[in-house]
């Protein structure tokens, strides 16, 4: 049995780790907010509108891939020869790919001109390239790297974007754009000083692990995209349905509760390494654990939220500039989706660590059609209650939770007899 000061020392490694993860997710959350404020205060809550949206296409792209490239580089064996070739051919595809994609969304959706339209593609391949090293840093548990790296990030996207300020006498969405890539740049260059070579290795990209990779990584990207996908999704109805303004009341509202979904982001950021480790070293992984946290992230979640409808008199003005009001009701909105994202993100990335990709995918996708549904029945009938689109994706979110920690329970014990009877186990696979 550990001792006292073993336990102790033990604690405070962990809490480390968390905290640098969390601390990261908060400095990206910050040079965000810190954006969509230049975006609301002086280009106005229809550019809001269309950041918002650019944003929540960025954040999809970056999400199929990061659960197709870096969740497998966390997962799966980097080193081995066939999967590097694979996963470096998968980086070029879906870097490509969500260019092409991002285009021409931005297009349809016209939200900048040409030149924006350009930058906004050029943005997606810069940020795709730093996620991939961010993810490195994620499987070597390195948080401290990691936050060194968004730091750059985020300070040198806001001193260009001042610099900017400076020279041109105004802001507009295209600088905005212009700023992050840079500020991608610069971190992607100190992220790559601080990895070892063997890390950043380039090998020809080839197909012949794609059937080992694609077995984790299809499932996984699948399920990973749900959320975003929902996001954006809803975005764009409440930008068709209602109109772009109202959109940037709905954004405007989700600012608020950005502490809340920053240590949630954070957590999952933490969590899928730290299960996969021990996984790894034979350490039985438990599924009450993940249902603590997922109770504990909850908790934080609804205090969040109370805090936000607290002091929206304060900071409602703060944040849109007297452009527009915020109520209790849009910022209620994305508490609730908020208790819905902690409810499901600790037991879905212990059933990652399983391999278990394919059983999130089919509990969150159930539960992604029917907030969809609910948002667009919502947004057809009655477009003026569009500040009501965040409680039914949001909704649902403790029924996935219960129902992953139902299924956690019997892979567990899976997982057990296997250990403890080989023969048995060599039937059960």
């Amino acid at each position: 049995m550990a001792s006292p000061r073993a336990a102790m020392a033990r604690v405070r490694r962990l809490a480390a780790s968390a905290g640098g993860s969390v601390a990261s997710q908060a400095v990206t959350a910050l040079g965000s907010l810190v954006l969509q404020l230049v975006a609301v205060r002086f280009i106005g809550p229809v550019a809001l509108g269309a950041f918002a949206l650019l944003s929540a296409i960025l954040v999809t792209a970056t999400t199929v891939y990061t659960s197709w490239v870096g969740d497998s580089l966390n997962v799966l064996d980097r080193f081995d020869p066939a999967l590097r070739s694979s996963l470096v051919a998968s980086a070029l595809f879906f870097a490509t790919a969500g260019s092409a994609v991002g285009m021409a969304l931005a297009l349809v959706l016209r939200l900048t001109g040409p030149a924006g339209v350009a930058l906004f593609a050029v943005l997606i391949t810069l940020w795709l390239a730093q996620e991939t090293f961010r993810r490195v840093l994620h499987a070597r548990l390195e948080f401290g790297a990691l936050l060194a790296n968004d730091l750059t990030y985020v300070i040198t996207t806001l001193v260009f974007l001042a610099g900017l300020r400076l020279i041109t006498g105004r802001f507009d969405l295209d600088g905005i754009l212009l700023a992050m890539c840079v500020g991608c740049l610069a971190a992607l260059a100190v992220t790559l000083r601080r990895l070892p070579r063997q890390e950043y290795a380039l090998v020809r990209p080839r197909l012949a692990g794609m059937r080992e990779l694609s077995a984790f990584a299809a499932w996984r990207s699948a399920q990973s995209s749900l959320r975003p996908l929902a996001l954006l999704v809803t975005r764009v109805a409440i930008d068709t349905f209602a109109s772009r303004t109202v959109l940037a009341v709905v954004e405007a509202a989700r600012l608020l509760m950005t502490p809340a979904l920053t240590l949630i982001s954070g957590a999952g950021g933490y969590l899928l390494p730290t299960f996969v480790r021990q996984r790894d070293a034979g350490i039985s992984m438990r599924p009450r654990n993940a249902l603590v946290g997922s109770l504990v992230l909850a908790g934080v979640s609804c205090a969040c939220g109370v805090a936000a409808i607290a002091t929206l008199g304060f900071f409602g003005p703060l944040i849109t500039g007297g452009a527009f009001t915020l109520d209790a009701v849009s910022v209620g909105g994305w508490a609730v989706y908020a208790v819905s994202f902690s409810a499901t993100l600790p037991l879905a990335s212990m059933a990652t660590a399983y391999k278990q990709s394919r059983l999130v995918f089919l509990v969150r996708g159930a539960e992604t059609a029917v907030g969809l549904a609910a948002v667009l029945i919502l947004l057809v009938l009655r477009p003026d209650l569009a500040v009501f689109a965040p409680y039914c994706i949001g909704l649902g979110g403790m029924v996935s939770g219960l129902l992953l920690w139902w299924r956690l329970r019997i892979i567990r014990d899976r997982v057990r007899a296997r250990h403890t009877d080989p023969e048995r186990g060599t039937h059960a696979i």
